[in-house]
């Protein structure tokens, strides 16, 4: 009887330890790739005339996707926040937050409720951004918010893959 029991512990380690390995071996093999930290683009020297960008504007470059934000924007830290996705915003936007700025979402992941474009938000509590929209762009969903349906636009309007 002892000997069974302890054949029965053994196999039941065993299977453990095989299921165990299973799902480490899963997790790896199934992990999202590392996404690289996105980057500002350095356009060489141009005329005013001939760049894109206007005057007080920067280009970023994300994971493959250009576009054209206000200089005064940056990149939030969003390591604390329960999503965790790119997000470019104006320096009175804190993290975690949707009240403004351009945020970088993976288009098999990203479930609108509406179509491209720009609209009015539904919120309309202090600070909270009065317009937002998206356009996709390769594997990525660019949403941009502001209080300024002019800027959402331009923003939007700048999307574009990486060297177009």
């Amino acid at each position: 009887m002892t000997l069974v029991t302890a054949s029965r512990s053994v196999r039941l380690l065993v299977l453990v330890g095989v299921c165990a390995a299973l799902v480490i071996a899963a997790l790896i093999w199934f992990r999202p790739p590392a996404d690289r930290p996105s980057e500002m683009v350095v356009h060489a020297p141009v005329p005013a005339s001939e760049s894109p960008v206007r005057q007080g504007w920067k280009t970023i470059d994300s994971r493959g996707v250009r576009l054209d934000i206000p200089s005064a924007w940056a990149r939030l830290d969003m390591t604390d926040c329960e999503f965790q996705f790119e997000q470019w915003a104006p320096p009175d936007v804190g993290p975690c937050g949707l009240e403004g700025g351009a945020a970088f979402y993976r288009s098999a992941t990203f479930d609108p409720a509406h179509g491209p474009g720009v609209r009015r938000t539904a919120k309309k509590r202090a600070g909270a951004a009065l317009w937002g929209g998206y356009v996709y762009a390769g594997d990525y969903a660019v949403y941009v918010s502001d209080t300024d349906r002019d800027l959402v636009r331009e923003v939007l309007d700048s999307v574009r893959a990486a060297g177009k």
